[in-house]
This record gives structure tokens, C-alpha cells and sequence, in this order.
């Protein structure tokens, strides 16, 4: 595995910046999104400082340069992508999202049909399902039914399952 670096700190877990070393190759990680309060951007670390991630359709006109790093440019959009991690946070602070113990009975209300518990798989299948989706594809960019935490959820699962989506619709 390559070294890791960032300006950002993880937080996950209310963990500190010095907790960076404990980001794993397969974990689904996350980050709050700039002038969003309650969403956030997805996506599975697969080592190396590397992060495969589904990016939503650019609505940037300009031409920005390439990261020197992984050659990611923020006009990019609407597919999976793989990333540095600094390029992944733009930013924001880091945070790993943890399976064990989540109580997915806070959604049962919402979609009765899901089956919990959803154990989080290997870190090396996770890991193998982002490269292979990476290569062949997940699908099209849709905000309430394919966006970058179902593709996350997917990679760590089995199940693409949106959190977000489901509190928002809970809200409706």
C-alpha cells in the first residue's frame, strides 16, 4: 500500500487527523459536500491514496487543470472515476463509514422489504467489485436511485442503498 497523505483529516468516528493511517483499502469513505448541509460525497478507498467514486454530471463550463496527481479535473463527471484522495476530499474532511453495529432497523420503516443485517463483505471483494465496476460501469447518474453512496453501499454489501435518499424521502 502507498503512502498516505492529505491536507484533510479523517473524521470518522470523531476520529483525528493523525487516525489517516487507519484508512484500509476497502472501506466506504465519505465527505460532506460544499454548500450542501445534509449531503454528502461517497465512495470506496481502494489503496494507494487511490478512491473509486460515482461523480454526478459536470455543470462546469470552464476548463480547470489536470491534477497533477491522478489528472482528475472538476469538469469531469457523470461516471465512476478513480481519484487521488485529495482530489476525492476537495477539501473536506474525511470520514469511514461503519457497518458494524449501524442499526439498519431505522430504515426498515422506510423500505420494508430490505433484509438486515447487511455485513460489510472482504476488504479485497470490496475492493475487486469498485475495479470491476470501474471498468465495466454502474449505470447511469441518478440522484434518487443511482448515485455515489449506492454505488458505495453496493461495493461494501450487495444491496445499493442510500441513506441520504432514504432520510429525504422519510421527510416527504
Amino acid at each position: 500500500m502507498g503512502q498516505k497523505s492529505s491536507s484533510a483529516g479523517v473524521t470518522g468516528g470523531k476520529s483525528s487527523s493523525s487516525d489517516l493511517s487507519k484508512l484500509e483499502p476497502g472501506d466506504h469513505i465519505y465527505r460532506s459536500m460544499k454548500g450542501f448541509a445534509l449531503a454528502f460525497h461517497h465512495g470506496i478507498y481502494v489503496g494507494d491514496d487511490r478512491v473509486i467514486h460515482l461523480l454526478a454530471p459536470s455543470k462546469i463550463t470552464t476548463s480547470y487543470p489536470k491534477c497533477d496527481t491522478c489528472g482528475y479535473t472538476p469538469d469531469m463527471g457523470g461516471c465512476l472515476v478513480q481519484t487521488c484522495l485529495d482530489c476525492f476530499l476537495a477539501g473536506e474532511n474525511l470520514e469511514i463509514m461503519k457497518y458494524e453495529g449501524f442499526n439498519f432497523n431505522l430504515i426498515l420503516p422506510i423500505i420494508p422489504s430490505l433484509k438486515p443485517p447487511y455485513p460489510a463483505k472482504p476488504a479485497q471483494e470490496v475492493v475487486d467489485t469498485a475495479f470491476t465496476l470501474l471498468k465495466e460501469g454502474f449505470g447511469v447518474y441518478i440522484i434518487l436511485t443511482n448515485n455515489c453512496e449506492h454505488f458505495a453501499t453496493y461495493c461494501k454489501t450487495g444491496n445499493a442503498i442510500s441513506m441520504q435518499v432514504l432520510l429525504f424521502m422519510r421527510m416527504l
